[in-house]
């Protein structure tokens, strides 16, 4: 009769081809998991960006209610710490591509354009991050 006995394991080709298959799979997953890090990050940063800014607008719509005759400029938050004494912010946001609470803030004050801030009021915030998004625009123009 011909040989019965069953061989258990795999053999050494099956192995290589194995191994093979995984490094092509990890070799492309690898990219696509940086790819949707950074894009959770920009995600998370543009949500930031709006919340900040609603809470800003809040902060300068309940000043002119309380004085509608108060001057403009003096309507806005000194800075994010003022935003978040009036509860209109839990805490100091955190840029998530610099993982630091800080931001550049600019006042109703500055010169469109110019890259630093009198440093008057809170009338906006940009991130101080200094790449590029996937979109191909500057963290720091969002």
């Amino acid at each position: 009769m011909g040989n019965t006995e069953r061989r258990h394991g795999l053999t050494l080709i099956e192995l290589i081809v194995c191994t093979v298959i995984i490094g092509v799979l990890s070799g492309v997953a690898l990219p696509l998991s940086h790819h949707f890090v950074r894009s959770q990050k920009e995600m998370l940063l543009k949500e930031t960006l709006r919340q900040t800014r609603e809470a800003i607008d809040r902060y300068r719509n309940r000043r002119f209610a309380q004085d509608p005759g108060r001057a403009e400029d003096d309507c806005w938050p000194r800075s994010l710490d003022d935003l978040v004494a009036d509860r209109l912010l839990r805490r100091l946001p955190i840029d998530p591509m610099t993982g630091k609470a800080t931001w550049r803030a600019i006042s109703s004050t500055d010169v469109p354009g110019v890259p630093f801030s009198d440093g008057r009021n809170l009338f906006d915030l940009r991130s101080l991050a200094t790449g590029t998004a996937l979109d191909g625009t500057p963290y720091a123009d969002w």
